[in-house]
């Protein structure tokens, strides 16, 4: 089998011959981008700039590659969050929040996928698909609808909203759930294989597994309902406590991160028919640790049932290239 039948096996919780390994979040490495010469920030907005880092995936022992940008913000973008201005070590970030003051004019609007850099991604998309498309899995990924909310009126108060003001917090994810669905949509409509949400605002670090499912769940699960592909969901932190209620989405995948419990993840995920990422730590061991450090986490994460071999969210961009090729290594030897 090749690369992209392995991981769609796994996907599936079919056999395969050894566990896929790659990032399913971001890796915009500095590393990377001298490499293959597309740096940011033009490959935050030109397609074929975006593509060409995309694909060097490769290069790092990816087997796995990434479409649409290297930050989780396109969709607050085109909602109308002001962002800061990028750099090649630095990724787009939330610095404006449109509707802090006033829900009044919030809506969905109909030229959302015209909006931002979703006319790029469409390019993006047709460049991968045309490289890679037939060896290689391509994924798709941005913030998840609920961090999207948050970021359109600011992340603390949404979360005193959801004490204070209930009603307001459900028009907002209304609204943002509807963006969620045309924009997975989108991505497996130009050649997603798979999507990844990213919600590190619904951690356990920021609420409790109650107000998660109050909250995240019944927006999560429509998503999942209404979307054409399988859905992949990462959180960040600690999630041991809401790893039942991320596969209640019915999501086919989740992302974690180093501070979960890789072996009793999995065990809760697999008798939920669920796969899991994970779980490589990116600040502590490919950042600022040693290539032996990232060798021997791997093969804990391997050790104790990760599915696909992962960091356990995006790679900082001066991470060594070194640290990170160390999870192939690692998965290399494991099956030998």
């Amino acid at each position: 089998m090749n690369l992209k039948e392995r991981f769609m096996n796994r996907l599936e919780g079919k056999s395969v011959d050894m566990t896929p390994v790659g990032c399913t979040t971001t890796y915009g490495l500095v590393d990377l981008m001298k490499k293959c010469g597309a740096e940011r920030p033009l490959a935050d907005t030109d397609p074929q700039a975006m593509a060409t880092l995309a694909m060097s995936a490769e290069i790092a022992g990816f087997e796995m590659v990434k479409a649409m940008g290297w930050d989780i913000t396109p969709m607050s973008e085109a909602f109308g969050c002001g962002l800061g201005v990028p750099q090649i070590d630095l990724q787009y970030c939330i610095k404006e929040h449109p509707y802090t003051d006033s829900l009044d004019k919030l809506e969905y609007p109909s030229d959302f996928l015209d909006r931002g850099r979703f006319p790029a991604y469409k390019k993006q998309f047709e460049i991968l698909k045309k490289e890679v498309g037939d060896k290689m899995v391509i994924f798709g990924e941005s913030e998840g609808a609920f961090t999207c909310g948050a970021n359109l009126v600011g992340t603390e108060a949404f979360m005193k909203w959801m004490f204070k003001r209930k009603a307001d917090v459900e028009k907002i994810l209304e609204v943002t759930k509807l963006a969620m669905i045309d924009v997975i949509n989108f991505a497996f409509e130009n050649g997603a294989d798979y999507y990844v949400m990213a919600e590190p605002t619904a951690g356990p670090a920021l609420m409790s597994p109650k107000l998660f499912k109050k909250f995240v769940v019944p927006v999560l699960s429509e998503i999942v309902d209404k979307t054409n592909g399988p859905l992949v969901l990462h959180i960040c932190g600690n999630t041991d406590l809401i790893i039942p209620l991320m596969c209640e989405t019915g999501v086919k995948g989740l992302s974690i991160e180093e501070g979960a419990n890789m072996k009793e993840a999995a065990n809760v995920a697999h008798q939920n028919g669920v796969r899991v990422f994970g779980n490589v730590a990116t600040a502590t061991t490919l950042f600022m640790g040693t290539p032996e450090d990232a060798y021997k986490e791997a093969w804990a994460a391997l050790e104790n049932g990760t599915d696909f071999l992962c960091p356990g969210c995006g790679i900082a961009p001066g991470s060594p290239l070194e640290n990170v090729l160390q999870l192939k290594k690692a998965r290399d030897d494991f099956f030998k």
